[in-house]
């Protein structure tokens, strides 16, 4: 995937409390000591990257996975760690904090574009920039039942850090923060009447649910929304130089590898999501909108890959503008 080529693509951040900066410098550098998850232990790299994945292994990484399982980033002499779940929001300011403290080791992420972009905005410490994208637009959507009317004054629940822009583009609507993992119950139970959702994931478990498709409003061109990439996959901006630029460029050649795999056979690829599960720990959460299928983890990452051939672009996948 093309690289941004020094200050043409300039970084967005956002501002911290010098408090609470310390105190997530602190947490973060004790929780990397110790549940850090390296898939090459014993083994002797060239290069060590750490990675935060903003979501538990799922097949919406699934040229990740696939890479981890083929030894890929092995075979491209990086030690990859991919570091704890954190906090939704928060990606970018883990990056940051490992970075600082760990300068040796590249250090990259995910998130959506529509957390990325804003949060960058606010503060231009954070030094991070874009360098990929796995999806080429969110799967971000409202889902609401299928007998619902759908008024403007309808109650939705979304995902805390996603609350301002709902509001935004729902600007009729009640808008507010909703637990994550029983969103799909909410919904059904009528708590809401409408939840936040990904038409990758909560859409084919509600249809499993209902027994018939639930209704779906895409929020990328909802009254002119335009939201951006998907899993924009970012780096601290300081690995664009030098040496460790050729490890981010390693590293995004291993993954959309993967992804070209997962495109070519869905089947094996959801497999090798179940097997990077075991060899890093970082399962699901416990939540109502998990199918518990091998064809629903089939369908989830069919319904991936199509985003994932929106980013091709010449020889590659991943582009980005």
């Amino acid at each position: 995937p093309n690289l941004p080529q020094g200050p043409t693509l300039s970084t967005l951040c956002f501002m911290w409390r010098s408090a609470t900066l310390r105190e997530r410098r602190t947490s973060i550098n004790r929780a990397a000591k110790s549940l850090v998850f390296s898939s090459t232990k014993g083994k002797r790299f060239r290069h060590g990257l750490a990675i935060q994945l903003d979501y538990y292994m799922s097949p919406q990484f699934a040229g990740v996975a696939s890479a981890l399982v083929n030894n890929a980033y092995a075979n491209k002499g990086i030690d990859v760690s991919f570091l704890p779940t954190c906090p939704v929001g928060l990606e970018q300011e883990n990056v940051r904090i490992y970075k600082d403290a760990n300068p040796a080791v590249v250090t990259m992420g995910t998130v959506e574009q529509n957390i990325f972009s804003p949060t960058l905005a606010a503060n231009p410490s954070l030094q991070t920039t874009a360098v990929a994208a796995m999806f080429a637009k969110t799967p971000l959507c409202i889902a609401s039942l299928p007998d619902s009317q759908g008024s403007d004054n309808m109650k939705i629940g979304t995902h805390e850090d996603t609350v301002e822009i709902m509001k935004r583009v729902f600007p009729s609507n009640q808008v507010v923060a909703s637990p994550r993992a029983t969103k799909n119950t909410d919904l059904v139970e009528g708590r809401f009447g409408g939840i936040q959702a990904y038409t990758t994931t909560e859409v084919p478990a509600l249809r499993r649910m209902l027994g018939q498709n639930p209704i779906v409003t895409p929020l990328e061109g909802h009254g002119d929304a335009k939201l951006g990439y998907g899993q924009v996959i970012f780096t601290a901006s300081e690995c664009l130089q030098g040496d460790q630029r050729a490890v981010v460029q390693a590293f995004l050649e291993a993954t959309f590898d993967g992804w070209n795999d997962a495109i070519r056979n869905p089947e094996e690829a959801a497999k090798k999501v179940q097997e990077a599960k075991k060899i890093l720990g970082l399962d699901d959460e416990s939540n109502d909108h998990w199918y518990p299928s091998a064809d629903f983890e089939v369908e989830m990452l069919r319904r991936c890959n199509d985003y994932v051939k929106g980013t091709f672009e010449g020889d590659r996948y991943g582009v980005i503008n």
